[in-house]
């Protein structure tokens, strides 16, 4: 496993984790949020790829398409996410996107012709174990039904997007990849505003620095290392990873919201690292035993 990759990885889930707490603080609708987070965050990528003059051009025509799609998914994924913290809380928000690495685990072998290892039914499990004590009260009232609803389509569309990134990312640079999707976001939201014609508070000065910083650091950079970490770590791994993000949420929720920690979302914390631990060696592991079968074959070729 490449070090460097799983640092970025890393990286990128506490910013995402730190992500959650943004749509609390920005008192506007959950489409003008999704808007300006793709926008400035576009704007910053589009900067960042002028000054490095990487291609903006795609290989192959089918390489637009599957943009195309992964655009769309992430705005899927984006509006229910900020929709789901805002209707409940940050937590349920980002409990319910930690789901989104089972079905990955389960897809992936299949989409990218891998061999199952079943020994992440191991991890999976603590995972699932896990999320479930990180819940501090599962109650289903209405607001928290909703969250909880808007929480799992925004993870299942997650997960189909960062199928399509790990194919990507073999190809292009990661900032090239989330300008594309991120165009394509803003260019459907905007689509969207225009023939929904929603109700829309702009909020105050300080919202929108929120936003512009949202959109430039919390997104531009945190999905830029996301993707460029999937170069070298598995997306199954990848996705096990991100479901520190609830961990990263809690703590940062203790510190700026000064929310407690009860014993048992203690528990969850480690049951959830253990997890990560635990992925990461099964997967250096593989890994190992890949590059040993090919220097075997040719050894004996």
């Amino acid at each position: 496993m490449d070090k460097k990759s799983l640092l970025s990885v890393h990286l990128a889930v506490f910013l995402f984790g730190a992500s959650g707490l943004f749509v609390k603080f920005i008192d506007m609708p959950a489409f003008l949020i999704l808007l300006g987070r793709a926008m400035f965050s576009a704007i910053a990528l589009y900067i960042y790829i002028h000054i490095k003059k990487y291609p903006i051009r795609l290989k192959y025509p089918r390489h637009y398409f599957w943009n195309l799609m992964a655009g769309v998914l992430l705005t899927v994924h984006w509006f229910f996410f900020i929709l789901s913290v805002q209707v409940s809380t940050v937590a349920i928000g980002t409990i319910t996107f930690a789901t989104y690495p089972f079905i990955v685990s389960f897809i992936e072998p299949y989409v990218f012709k891998e061999k199952f290892q079943y020994k992440n039914l191991i991890t999976l499990f603590l995972v699932i174990i896990g999320v479930m004590f990180l819940i501090p009260a599962f109650q289903l009232t209405n607001e928290n039904t909703l969250g909880i609803i808007y929480g799992m389509i925004g993870s299942v569309s997650y997960a189909l997007l960062s199928l399509i990134n790990r194919r990507l990312a073999a190809n292009y640079d990661s900032a090239v990849i989330n300008l594309y999707e991120q165009g394509v976001s803003v260019c459907l939201v905007t689509l969207l505003i225009s023939i929904i014609d929603p109700p829309i508070s702009i909020g105050t000065q300080v919202d929108f620095i929120a936003l512009i910083i949202y959109g430039i650091i919390f997104t531009a950079l945190a999905h830029s290392l996301y993707i460029h970490g999937l170069k070298g770590v598995k997306a199954q791994t990848a996705s096990i990873i991100s479901v520190l993000e609830p961990v990263y949420s809690i703590f940062l929720a203790m510190l700026l919201l000064k929310e407690g920690l009860i014993i048992q979302e203690i528990i969850g914390i480690a049951l959830i690292l253990i997890s990560v631990i635990l992925a990461s060696y099964f997967d250096k592991n593989e890994l190992q035993k890949q590059k040993n079968q090919t220097e075997t074959h040719i050894d004996l070729s």
